[in-house]
């Protein structure tokens, strides 16, 4: 194509743009017809111009490639199985395994043999550090993830309480070399129990500060520092999908800025899947769409590893179909999409860019209400992290309800050839079993949950 074809344009001005929209509109109001508002406080504008557009600078992956990977959760219940399982996944497709440990019972020895030195990721559901020691002399190239603020957002109690746990997990991260023990921050409860992006950002910011702050009142954070350790992300990724490919760039920029308050070169690995939080029961073969768009946003975004969910996992029991499509909704994206192929792939885009800072505009503001309380374990106890959260929720279900938060299937068009059950191999909607604990843990709830239920009750 001939370059003298763009010069026969002359440039268009975003004022211009503007003011032709104006015009069409023909006395219509410009804000009120075009202007989005958003949950997040972000107002989506009807287009975005270079003008406009600001500078935004997204710290390096961790990757050199800038390739991402496909990795699958295994419950390690039982060590033979777990393993058996975990070889049959790396052998058709998947290239990590992120294993749920749910006690010290489970033989290290026979769950990691065979397996790859690299690739794994371990989620011990207690803090034990002579279990943590025996997977080490076995795996010591594996990604251990311990979060002791996350066991009480989600929990209501420290594993066993404040002191001791931070002194074990001073302990584990000096203890062991490398990114075997990294600080990890697990985001996926405030997503899933209804926060917003902007929400989410912010915990995250004060969750890690809590963290550092920590490190450097006990005179480790040089130390840290110094072993080049990173900060794992363990997130669930929304429907969003343009904000949600601006959230992971945030994610980058809010770790990166967070370390120069203290004066380290900070980084991030962040760990994708997709939330419950728009899951339904309703037409759930849905599902596999929602789980596709949300893979491909998070892609996009510089998400590292991703990680699907089948589209039934809170419904039926684990098995072979729901798992297999779930990886091979992943094996398309990279080895027929090409997706893996290009790193960065928003840049340029002054629509993501432009809501990327305003992102982190708006989590650092509520970064700072947070400090000023006291901190995030301060908020916690105080309970004001779990009433935001809750009230962002609430008006989310409203907006579901009242038709305003569209899932296609469950609120709108529903599927009359596929009806509700009755009873369903696991229980798809949450319990809570009344217990004593400190603060009021968070809890995860899908959105069409009551839906579900009075539909349920028709049967």
């Amino acid at each position: 194509m001939s370059k003298k074809l763009f010069h026969d344009f002359e440039p268009v001005s975003e004022a211009q743009w503007k003011q032709n929209i104006q015009m069409d509109l023909k006395g219509a109001d410009y804000n009120k017809t075009l202007i989005t508002p958003t949950r997040e406080g972000i107002h989506i504008k009807p287009f975005y111009h270079r003008d406009g557009a600001p500078e935004v600078h997204i710290p390096n992956r961790s990757s050199p490639t800038n390739d991402w990977y496909i990795s699958q959760r295994v419950y390690a219940g039982n060590a033979g199985a777990a393993n058996k399982k975990a070889l049959d996944i790396l052998h058709r497709g998947g290239e990590g395994i992120i294993f749920s440990i749910p006690h010290k019972d489970i033989d290290p020895g026979v769950l990691f043999k065979n397996l790859p030195q690299t690739g794994i990721q371990v989620h011990p559901q207690f803090f034990d550090l002579d279990y943590i020691k025996s997977v080490h002399k076995i795996a010591p190239k594996a990604y251990v993830h311990i979060d002791i603020i996350h066991q009480l957002v989600s929990d209501g109690n420290w594993f066993k309480n404040k002191d001791q746990d931070h002194q074990k997990l001073d302990a584990f991260i000096h203890n062991f070399e490398g990114y075997f023990s990294n600080i990890t921050i697990n985001t996926t409860t405030y997503q899933q129990a209804g926060a917003t992006i902007t929400q989410e950002l912010a915990y995250f910011t004060a969750h890690l500060n809590e963290y550092l702050n920590h490190l450097n009142d006990t005179g480790h954070l040089s130390a840290f520092a110094k072993a080049g350790k990173r900060i794992n992300i363990d997130t669930s990724i929304g429907s969003h999908y343009f904000f949600e490919m601006a959230k992971y760039r945030a994610y980058r920029i809010l770790t990166k800025t967070l370390g120069e308050v203290y004066n380290i070169d900070l980084e991030c690995y962040i760990t994708a899947s997709p939330s419950l939080r728009n899951k339904s029961l309703m037409d759930y073969n849905v599902n596999l769409l929602r789980t596709t768009t949300e893979c491909m946003s998070a892609v996009l975004g510089g998400a590292d590893t991703l990680c699907n969910i089948p589209y039934d996992t809170f419904f039926n029991k684990e098995n072979e179909f729901g798992d297999r499509i779930a990886r091979n909704q992943l094996i398309i994206l990279k080895e027929e999409a090409y997706l893996n192929q290009i790193g960065n792939a928003a840049d340029g885009s002054y629509y993501v860019d432009t809501i990327t800072k305003q992102m982190v505009e708006k989590a650092l503001e509520i970064f700072k209400d947070i400090e000023k309380a006291g901190g995030m374990v301060q908020s916690l106890f105080e309970g004001t992290i779990q009433r935001k959260i809750k009230e962002s929720a609430q008006q989310e279900q409203q907006d579901f309800n009242d038709g305003k938060r569209v899932l296609v299937g469950a609120n709108k068009y529903p599927n009359a050839a596929l009806p509700l059950q009755k009873e369903y191999e696991i229980l798809p909607f949450v319990k809570i079993n009344p217990r004593k604990t400190l603060v009021q843990p968070v809890i995860t709830r899908r959105l069409t949950e009551e839906l579900e239920k009075s539909e349920m009750k028709k049967l």
